[in-house]
């Protein structure tokens, strides 16, 4: 290469100084300078970067409590020129991932980002969870059979939330259809239990009691807030229809009216020692607790009361 600069009339008289011959040459001798050309910068600009990557790691072989990659240097547009006297490194913040580079000489001075090293994988045992999965298909409102659950373990990344891992006491049964190899969930099971269902049709607004509904043990799926127990639910009346064999649910009660206008109430005064019982008529309606004013029939007074039941009040003293 380097004799077709050194001897170009030697070439011309090869080609027997032929034009169309000689335009070759020259085309070819440019294409030459220019690849030349073109590697000399790039092995300029590399080599100032060569020595800030070298002079880096040494300076953090130094720092022997940060450990991690150099990362942005071997990019094309990180540019380094050439430094005169030695790099400078410090770090310019707290957690130590930021080098600030520095050449004085220069005037030059770039951040470089150090990547930290991933810490060793943890035991992957230690991770894992146990649940069941569905040896079968499972239809809605059916027993599920405990010898058709699957016990395995299974990193809890790959569990729901509510993945059992200990199955109920007492036979459980399917909320919704359930596939073969399911994971049973806590929202996949109910359980039977005791609820009170009505024995018969009962009107909006009629009191509770217990005669007109019983505890009754079901198996298929109930609301979340049917009445398990009928205890305390005696000043409550329903607030709409409720059909025979109907759950009774909180959601159909409201506050029974046990004081009605114009109706007779049984009225109670007197003190610690000894008390009075008489009859009065309602001038106003009234719930449990509420205070209303009565009219005394034999003495056409009215006082106030509290009520205490269905068709009763206590006289305030």
């Amino acid at each position: 290469m380097r004799a077709l600069f050194l001897y170009p009339r030697a070439l011309w008289r090869l080609f027997n100084g032929s034009r169309r011959h000689g335009d070759l040459l020259i085309i070819g001798l440019l294409a030459c300078a220019n690849t030349a050309a073109a590697q000399q910068p790039r092995a300029i600009n590399e080599q100032p970067k060569q020595i800030l990557l070298q002079q880096l790691h040494d300076w953090l072989n130094t720092q022997a409590a940060n450990s991690g990659a150099v990362t942005g240097i071997n990019d094309r547009r990180f540019k380094v020129p050439f430094c005169s006297e030695r790099f400078s490194f410090s770090f310019s913040d707290n957690s130590n991932r930021m080098i600030a580079a520095e050449c004085s000489a220069s005037r030059w001075k770039r951040l470089i980002r150090l990547k930290t090293d991933k810490p060793p994988l943890a035991d992957s045992t230690k991770n894992n969870v146990y649940v069941y999965e569905l040896g079968a298909s499972v239809a809605a409102e059916k027993q599920i059979p405990r010898q058709q659950l699957v016990r395995k373990q299974k990193p809890s990344r790959y569990a729901a939330r509510n993945a059992l891992d200990q199955l109920p006491k007492g036979a459980f049964f399917a909320a919704r259809n359930l596939r073969a190899g399911q994971t049973l969930t806590a929202a996949d099971i109910y359980q039977a239990k005791y609820v009170a269902v009505a024995d018969q049709a009962i009107p909006a607004g009629h009191a509770i009691s217990e005669n007109i509904f019983s505890l009754q043990w079901v198996t298929h799926k109930v609301p979340k807030d049917a009445v398990t127990n009928l205890s305390g639910f005696e000043h409550l009346a329903t607030n709409r229809l409720i059909h025979a064999g109907a759950t009774l649910r909180k959601r159909d009660l409201k506050k029974a009216k046990l004081v009605r206008r114009g109706e007779q109430v049984v009225l109670l005064a007197g003190s610690q020692r000894y008390f009075i019982e008489t009859t009065a008529t309602a001038l106003e309606d009234g719930y449990f607790g509420d205070q209303v004013k009565l009219k005394n029939i034999e003495s056409n007074q009215v006082v106030r009361a509290i009520v205490s039941g269905a068709d009763r009040a206590e006289a305030l003293r």
